[in-house]
């Protein structure tokens, strides 16, 4: 068991960065083969050492360092490194699970997600026409999108809502346009 000494659990509580590479130095050798020789993976067990280190950086200032107990600090530092192993197990798992049932469920889009994309994109490429100012712009996403009243939004933009109608009608004839020659423009012409 490597010795610790009050100079090295001084200077980590310092910040020292010479104490630190030390520390790395002596130190992450031992806890991975510690936490390989349970099973971890050495990929797991590099990653379980950085999260020790960011977690012992928060800790050691407050690190109380008592000699009678002798090991203690050996414990504390296998006890975190042993939960941040155990995360990285959990999160690997949870990924794991995350991925089988990704890739369990057929990927087929329904009607309606198709019909929102098309709508989605030919307004895209409605409102990247530079020909359509930003006040119809806002307008259109204010009353259309967003469901606000056609009064205020008048108002607050300074037309009449006879004119925001009319905005709204246009850019609807716009998107419909945009729609219809997507639909003929895909492959399987849905």
């Amino acid at each position: 068991m490597l010795e610790t000494t009050d100079t090295l659990l001084k200077g980590l509580a310092e910040g020292n960065e010479n104490r630190w590479a030390r520390f790395y130095r002596d130190y992450a050798p031992w806890i991975e083969r510690m936490l390989v020789n349970r099973g971890i993976s050495h990929t797991d067990a590099e990653e379980a050492i950085q999260d020790t280190l960011v977690e012992l950086v928060k800790v050691m200032p407050t690190y109380k360092y008592d000699k009678a107990k002798k090991g203690a600090f050996h414990s504390l530092l296998f006890k975190i490194a042993q939960n941040k192993a155990i995360d990285r197990m959990r999160k690997a798992k949870t990924d794991a699970d995350k991925i089988a049932k990704f890739a369990a469920e057929p990927f087929m889009p329904s009607a309606e997600d198709w019909r929102l994309e098309t709508f989605n994109m030919a307004l895209r490429r409605v409102f990247a026409d530079p020909s359509i100012g930003e006040t119809s712009k806002i307008a259109f996403r204010r009353h259309v999108q967003q469901g606000e009243s056609a009064e205020t939004i008048a108002a607050e933009l300074g037309i009449t809502v006879n004119n925001l109608y009319q905005i709204k009608n246009r850019i609807k004839q716009r998107i419909a346009d945009e729609m219809r020659a997507i639909k003929e423009n895909s492959p399987d012409g849905d």
